[in-house]
């Protein structure tokens, strides 16, 4: 699993903008708004997040 901080598309529990994506094999997506991020997402996405900002 691979997840992401993201700005694009909807939740796909509530329809809010998304802030975070799931990003599964065979191209599946699932996006999640602040309030609806599973914990094991969010702390996925901000540790990509980081190491992203360490490579700048």
């Amino acid at each position: 699993m691979k997840a992401v901080k993201t700005h694009v598309g909807r939740c796909d529990t509530c329809g809010e903008p998304a802030a975070y994506a799931q990003l599964l094999s065979g191209g599946r997506t699932f996006r999640f708004c602040e309030q609806h991020v599973p914990p094991l997402v969010k702390k996925q996405a901000e540790a990509t997040a980081a190491k992203e900002e360490q490579k700048k």
